[in-house]
């Protein structure tokens, strides 16, 4: 079972805190080099923008380019809110909101062109939610946005993945358990990001008080997520956060997380999709921890998966 488990990794890895960010081009050719299966890209920095690849021409030229140099394309990440919010569509006005509509449906379009099967999304604005705000209000337009987008998505044979990060609002375990369950779509599902967990389930980071955090940490955050995890994104964490901004991401073996035990309950509750390498040092460790990291993971789920 392990020799079936196919290991990517995403394109936005190579472009947070270089000094010289790769290109795309630049990044497939040393995901392929280094022995990857997949590659995830980046909706933004200068990669697989809508701006960049307009075209149906110019979509399957790139989607030519990854497949010659053997790598599958597994997800798209469309940059947050419309390019790190441009669009907070879950507190914005009727206009706002419209535009989101516009930006997503776009996208979504370019994943149709691209032949691929999955897409990020966010819940609508940067957190915590202000406390004046209407939460229910906001948690019903997230709600009724996601559950019709995941309907929308599915009928061009699209998963949409919403990737919980305490940058957003609504990052409380039980709130997260509670949004999936309320959205109940089959075709809307958690990307499980480890530094971002951490982050959530051990640090209670970004949260409107009171704070809520998990006494079996990951592995009890994924025994709830049973049936809800979509993709998985695997790093290390040392119980901090990057710039206050969320859960760091180091390569494996850096952090406190027992990685091992995590992904053995992961895969314990059925999951069988891709693991995607998910360290971001923000400098040129990157290089490193992608060459290294990718040899880790095969070992780690060389024992898991048997």
């Amino acid at each position: 079972m392990a020799k079936q488990a196919k290991i990517s990794r995403g394109s936005w890895c190579f472009t947070f805190g270089m000094e010289r960010p790769l290109s795309l081009e630049q990044v497939v050719k040393l995901l392929s080099i280094f022995g990857y299966d997949g590659i995830e890209l980046a909706g933004f920095h200068d990669h697989a923008t809508l701006d960049k690849y307009p075209s149906r021409e110019s979509r399957k030229q790139l989607k030519d380019f990854i497949a010659s140099h053997n790598l599958e394309i597994v997800g798209y990440a469309p940059g947050p809110y419309g390019d790190f919010g441009r669009l907070p569509w879950a507190t914005g006005s009727d206009d706002v909101y419209k535009e989101y509509l516009k930006f997503f449906e776009a996208s979504l379009q370019f994943c149709v062109d691209m032949g691929i099967t999955a897409m990020r999304v966010d819940p609508g604005d940067f957190g915590p939610l202000p406390r004046e705000a209407d939460y229910n209000a906001v948690w019903d337009r997230v709600v009724s946005t996601f559950r019709k987008q995941a309907e929308q998505a599915a009928g061009v044979g699209v998963q949409l993945l919403w990737e919980p990060e305490t940058g957003q609002i609504f990052v409380k375990p039980s709130e997260i358990v509670k949004l999936v369950d309320d959205v109940g779509h089959a075709n809307f599902r958690i990307m499980y990001d480890m530094g971002h967990f951490q982050a959530i389930v051990a640090l209670g980071h970004n949260q409107v008080q009171p704070v809520e955090t998990l006494q079996g940490g990951q592995v009890e955050m994924v025994r709830k997520l049973k049936g809800k995890i979509g993709h998985m994104h695997v790093c290390d964490n040392d119980n901090n956060t990057f710039a206050n901004a969320f859960g760091k991401h180091l390569g494996l073996g850096k952090g406190v997380l027992n990685v091992e035990e995590i992904l053995r309950t992961v895969a314990e509750t059925g999951y069988d999709g891709w693991w995607s390498v998910d360290a971001i040092p923000m400098g040129p460790e990157t290089i490193t921890d992608t060459y290294n990291d990718i040899f880790t993971l095969r070992e780690i789920l060389g024992r898991v998966l048997q």
